[in-house]
């Protein structure tokens, strides 16, 4: 047979493109073999952002596409997009029938309902759904749902058990053939193996969940240390199970599982930044709930005469008074022409000043005029409200409104962020703002530089809306230079005092820490804020008595100082291994000290970075109340680093680290969603130049949770404290110190391999060269903690290096 020329060359053509494909997707198969969870930064850089960017991995995440079948116009059965049912009892809620009610769904008009009357002990999974197979790479992921849950008992409580998986919430992996394969996982911070599929860590330790509203949860193996989300290194599949093993209902929506952050590097994460450009808009901080951008106006012109002028009622209150003024003095604090220029008003005709920047603060004459036409809804009933505004017609006119003192201090210093005096503009806006926290605080633990350098740390936190400064006391409190400190104490800055009663201090020192002006004192029986969590044998002394003692002082003596408590037991973690003890020290803790006296909790763990809805909900019925919460993240990284063993086994993950890691509380949605006590404590091992960057970011989480986003937050806190050059070299500077740090592990373990020692030498380089970059542009504090990270780690690099010579 004869073939003709045009059909032989399609088939050569054809046969070379299947050889060439076949060769190429054998070569990315042996390519990808070598890549882990445990080591991200190895795999292509293209890899992982390609992943990254593909979101939500989830087909049909909140079930609101799918099939019905009806039989003799009734519904016989359904099929559900990208999911299969498991078991009998589940049911496709629309909320637009009227066999469900609207409150079964989450949002969107469908969700996924499971009942169930009945269940046998020997269950191995139940009945729920499962979503069909999910193409992934070795990595972190993580997984999150909307869950409501109603009379939900586990189906071993006859044994006496807890939750355990009665709710089941897993990932199952799947090998390149979608062989299933094992989800043991080695926790290397208790040196044992844990099941790595479970994924209802934070609601397997409740006895019964009687009413559960819809809230997020995380899917979650265990709480920090282990580096929850990593997936196997052979897994390039995963399905994910959702049910219910126990009796009761529970209700299923929004499932979410995406690739995370922590594959990257910091530098990988904020380079996407530098070519972007930010106005003043952009660059306040912390960002306001409600922006819109208005017309620049030029304010002053040098050749003019024509100044602001700043408006207050005429029986103006002190802190309306003490916000002009404030505000007045920035703008001749930065601008020396406007010395004696800028008036104080309590009236103006404003045909008088149409050339003027007009700055109406509080309920002036012209605020009641043009009151139709401003947004005072939109801040009523919301705590510490503010609204920066301006009218279509009378632009040159700035109304600035809040409901409390707070208010009007948050405004002035949101309001001075839109002004550039170099050029005498500003950037008109109308801002609706308002905090999450109402106490966003800072716990100082130890300070070893100057005064004066601590004091403009302090300042600085200030500015940027921190308005708490707690001291951790203890038996040398006269020796701190914190008591120093109270001199910074104003309107704006409220101090505290965190004094840790498992010492025993002695009645006439608590009787001097309480005539100071502290605005509250919380009594720590816990070992959190000063005591190693990995030592799991140290006990603390709690006393109920010392507690009411002090009480019955304030009291008696009308010290202004209220009081707070960490209990014993104060993260779910330290809870679980107490057993039964726990439920009779809450059950006297509720009896004996009064509920004036504020609770404090840290988490899930010690060093929680994660705290979902079932956490939160779990620590309320505990506490009997809302607690305010002691955040310890920041300490958390640095600590779990700290081991031999950790540095071995997680050498690949040193890359990801960082000296200014931005602060990033991994929490339901908001915390006002979740109900929460809007008080929060960030705990700092020390204050200094980069803890202070991290601290930044952590106060615009404070204000807006929902908004938060923490690579840009380090970014612009970055560039508003040093320049965008600076910020450049700093993150570049951070990555070269970790990547040696990194190399030097990795020798450490697999000896002097060429490759490692050539990278290293690379990372030497760059350390060097960055860090000669930042010595002209550096202020000397920070520039003197970023020698001794070098130094210290140039040392354990020479000692490898010269065991080559």
């Amino acid at each position: 047979m004869i073939i003709k020329r045009p059909k032989f060359i399609f088939y050569f053509i054809l046969t070379i493109l299947i050889v060439f494909y076949t060769c190429k997707q054998d070569d990315q198969t042996r390519l990808q073999a070598g890549w882990s969870s445990k080591d991200p930064i190895a795999i292509p850089v293209n890899a992982r952002n390609h992943e990254k960017n593909l979101g939500n991995l989830v087909k049909n995440p909140s079930f609101e596409t799918g099939k019905i079948y009806y039989e003799e116009s009734s519904i016989k059965s359904y099929d559900l997009n990208g999911w299969k049912k498991v078991g009998q009892n589940i049911f496709w809620v629309n909320s637009n029938s009227e066999e469900f009610l609207a409150d079964e769904v989450f949002e969107g008009i469908h969700s996924v309902k499971i009942v169930r009357s009945n269940s046998d002990e020997t269950e191995k999974i139940g009945e729920g759904i499962i979503s069909d197979y999910i193409k992934v790479i070795p990595g972190n992921y993580s997984l999150k749902l909307k869950l409501k849950l109603k009379d939900i008992y586990p189906n071993q409580s006859r044994l006496g058990t807890k939750m355990y998986d009665a709710i089941n919430i897993r990932l199952q992996y799947f090998d390149k053939n979608k062989i299933e394969i094992k989800g043991e996982e080695l926790n290397a911070f208790t040196n044992s193996k844990l099941d790595n599929s479970f994924k209802a860590f934070s609601l397997s330790n409740y006895s019964h969940i009687k009413e559960f509203g819809w809230g997020e949860v995380f899917g979650k193996t265990a709480n920090f240390p282990f580096f929850d989300g990593d997936i196997p290194d052979e897994a390039r599949y995963v399905r994910i199970f959702i049910g219910l093993k126990g009796t009761g209902t529970m209700w299923i929506d929004q499932v979410d599982f995406r690739y995370t952050k922590q594959n990257f590097t910091l530098l990988e994460r904020l380079k996407p930044y530098f070519d972007s450009s930010y106005m003043a808009y952009d660059m306040i901080f912390p960002q306001p709930k409600s922006i819109i951008k208005r017309k620049t106006i030029k304010y002053f012109e040098p050749d003019s005469s024509y100044y602001p002028v700043i408006v207050i009622p005429k029986n103006a209150s002190k802190y309306i008074t003490e916000s002009a003024v404030k505000f007045r003095d920035y703008l001749i604090k930065n601008d020396s022409i406007f010395i004696d220029k800028i008036d104080i008003r309590n009236e103006i005709q404003l045909n008088d000043y149409s050339d003027r920047l007009v700055v109406s603060i509080g309920g002036t004459s012209i605020y009641e005029e043009f009151a139709l036409n401003l947004p005072d809804s939109l801040i009523s009933g919301k705590k510490e409200a503010y609204f920066i505004h301006q009218i279509d017609d009378l632009e040159r006119v700035v109304f600035v409104k809040g409901n409390s003192s707070e208010a009007y201090q948050n405004a002035i210093k949101t309001l001075v962020q839109l002004f550039d005096n170099k050029n005498s503009t500003f950037y008109g806006a109308d801002i609706i703002d308002y905090p999450d926290f109402k106490e966003r605080a800072i716990v100082l633990n130890q300070f070893a530089g100057e005064l004066d350098e601590l004091k403009n740390i302090i300042e600085l936190l200030q500015l940027n809306k921190f308005n708490s400064l707690y001291f951790s006391w203890n038996k040398d409190y006269s020796n701190y230079p914190f008591n120093s400190l109270m001199e910074l104490e104003n309107d704006e800055l409220k101090f505290g005092a965190i004094v840790n009663i498992s010492e025993n201090p002695k009645q006439s020192d608590l009787s001097d820490l309480l005539k100071e002006k502290y605005h509250r004192i919380v009594l720590n029986s816990s070992d959190s804020l000063n005591c190693d969590e990995f030592n799991a044998d140290k006990k603390c002394s709690s006393d109920f008595d010392i507690i009411n003692e002090i009480r019955k002082t304030v009291v008696s003596k009308k010290y202004p100082a209220k009081l707070g408590f960490v209990p014993r037991w104060s993260n779910l973690s330290s809870i679980d291994k107490g057993y039964e003890d726990v439920y009779f020290y809450f059950y006297n803790l509720n009896q004996t000290i009064n509920r004036d006296v504020e609770l404090y909790w840290t988490g899930s763990s010690k060093y929680s970075s994660s705290v979902d809805y079932a956490d939160l909900n779990r620590i309320r019925l505990i506490y009997n109340r809302a607690p305010s919460y002691i955040d310890n993240s920041l300490i958390g990284s640095e600590k779990r680093f700290k081991s031999d063993f950790i540095k071995q086994y997680y050498a690949g993950k040193i890359r990801i680290q960082s000296l200014f890691d931005p602060y990033h509380l991994n929490a339901c949605n908001s915390f006002s969603d979740c109900s929460y006590n809007p008080k929060i404590l960030l705990n700092l091992k020390k204050i200094d130049g980069l803890e202070t960057i991290r601290a930044l970011t952590a106060v615009d989480y404070f204000w807006d949770t929902k908004k938060y986003d923490a690579d840009k937050s380090l970014w612009i806190v970055l560039n508003k404290l040093y320049g965008r050059n600076t910020a450049i070299n700093l993150l570049y500077f951070n990555d070269a110190y970790f990547g040696l740090k990194e190399v030097c592990q990795k020798i450490e373990n697999n000896g002097h391999q060429y490759k490692n020692v050539r990278v290293a030498k690379n990372f030497e380089n760059l350390l060097k060269e960055y860090y000669k970059k930042l010595e002209s542009d550096l202020d000397h504090a920070l520039l003197k903690e970023l020698e001794v990270y070098t130094a210290d780690l140039m040392r354990k690099y020479n000692g490898l290096i010269s065991n080559l010579e």
